[in-house]
């Protein structure tokens, strides 16, 4: 499995933090007195909870990098030769949308959770869910965004 960190956290972050689990010191305790009392014997209650929240950390973290992100985008939705576009009201970007069960009408606003693709052709949007319908716009016209 390979893990694709956002360019916001880097490299060195997760890298520390299982560094920090491997290195873990254990103080270790003389024997006092011979076989009968054998003395303090594994790792302390803090030891025990100090390792526990670094391994919750860890999969907290490995399990926020690895669920997919979705894209949410708001534009007008166009229609030319079969296919639909949107533009995205923030970037300007045109995306094709596809693979969607979700009615897509020319002509309307609409706020759009998915996942962005590119292609050699351009820009996609695998459609996933139809997160708000804004109602009536100009396709063409700019689209504006509250």
């Amino acid at each position: 499995m390979q893990l694709h960190l956002p360019k916001s956290i880097p490299c060195a972050v997760p890298v520390a933090l299982i560094a920090s689990l491997c290195f873990v010191t254990v103080a270790a305790s003389a024997q006092v007195n011979g076989f009968p009392q054998l003395g303090h014997i594994g790792p302390s209650k803090g030891e025990v909870i100090g390792a526990a929240i670094g391994a919750g950390a860890v999969i907290a973290l490995v399990v926020y990098l690895s669920v997919p992100k979705q894209a949410t985008i708001e534009g007008c939705v166009e229609t030319a030769d079969g296919v639909s576009r949107l533009t995205d009201a923030r970037d300007h970007r045109q995306y094709e949308l596809v693979g969607s069960d979700v009615a897509l009408k020319a002509g309307k606003q609409l706020r759009l959770k998915g996942k962005k693709h590119k292609t050699k052709t351009g820009r996609q949007l695998l459609v996933k869910k139809l997160v708000e319908d804004k109602g009536g716009c100009q396709p063409g016209a700019p689209a504006h965004s509250p």
